[in-house]
């Protein structure tokens, strides 16, 4: 099973925007269940959750695992692909903003970071020991560019050290400092 499944176009999305779906997905725990089973845990037709099983099946959304025959009759298991399901923002790529301006950052230069994001880690070449996170830690202005100012140095002397020979891959470096306390600085 992959860790993420991000789903690229409007059929995806669509076959999981119903909340039957959603409520079928939120059923699965640790082990593969048929549609039968399914029907009996959320007190709906068999037919009926046969139906949303085979639209997210055909997405890609839930895979068939196993096939069992129970008194002739053969009963598939299904199983979600992903254990993290993420609906990609390029999906609505639309703007009313001109091309952003040399030296400023707009949230389509953001999610296209976050579209790379999501391909590492759906093919498996993200490295958690490379992720480094703080969250809710109280910095001031002036710690914020003492260290951009630090990660700009570091990474500059780094590729002015570098061997010829030294192997190379391309990476997304971001660092964002992201106030979570808005509402605290709303004065009245």
């Amino acid at each position: 099973m992959k860790d993420l499944l991000v789903l690229r176009d409007l059929e995806c999305v669509k076959a999981i925007a119903h909340p039957r779906r959603i409520d079928i997905l939120n059923a699965f725990d640790k082990e593969p269940l048929s549609a039968k089973q399914l029907s009996e845990m959320l007190d709906e037709p068999h037919a009926k959750i046969n139906y949303h099983i085979k639209t997210l099946y055909n997405v890609g959304i839930l895979e068939l695992v196993e096939e069992k025959i129970k008194s002739g009759i053969v009963e598939k298991y299904y199983y979600p692909t992903a254990n993290n399901v993420v609906m990609s923002r390029k999906i609505i790529d639309y703007t009313l903003d001109p091309a952003s301006e040399e030296g400023t950052v707009s949230i389509s230069d953001f999610e296209n970071t976050v579209e790379n994001f999501y391909d590492a880690v759906e093919q498996g070449t993200l490295k958690l020991d490379k992720v480094l996170e703080y969250r809710n830690i109280q910095l001031t202005d002036a710690e914020i560019d003492e260290l951009q100012d630090t990660m700009k140095a570091k990474v500059s002397e780094i590729l002015a050290n570098r061997k010829e020979n030294d192997e190379q891959k391309k990476h997304d470096l971001v660092m964002v400092a992201i106030p979570t306390d808005l509402n605290d600085d709303v004065t009245e």
